[in-house]
């Protein structure tokens, strides 16, 4: 897999998760972001989604964003202890959160590390 691939699977991994909840004004919070694998060994992209709370039930977003992420192959922890927050790891991605506050919903996470260079990713980022 590619850098461009591994990123635009996280991209739409946590965009379509997104679209699953009946919550409007989901948006970039940035452009996914390009980093190195830890030890050096490859790139990964991190990426950022959010909106504004809704009034529904936190819990049952929470439990749909568990279930599709379990239906990709995903490692899924549920948090409950506050605010509902689902963690998962594995599947198309190294690892992803979804969190339902204070303040906004979000979807973060990280792309699988592949082969390639962030340096050179970033130039072709900026030079085009």
């Amino acid at each position: 897999m590619t850098p461009h691939e591994a990123r635009d699977q996280l991209v739409t991994t946590i965009e379509d998760t997104g679209a699953l909840l009946d919550v409007p004004g989901w948006k970039r919070a940035s452009a996914p972001t390009i980093q190195e694998c830890d030890g050096g060994n490859g790139v990964k992209y991190g990426y950022s989604y959010s909106s504004p709370p809704p009034d529904g039930d936190h819990l049952a977003d929470a439990n749909t964003v568990a279930n599709y992420w379990r239906s990709l192959g995903m490692t899924v922890r549920v948090d409950t202890s506050s605010d509902p927050v689902v963690f998962a790891t594995g599947g198309p991605v190294t690892g992803l959160s979804f969190g339902t506050g204070p303040g906004n919903y979000y979807i973060r996470g990280s792309a699988l590390c592949v082969p390639g260079n962030a340096d050179d990713l970033i130039d072709e980022e900026y030079n085009g």
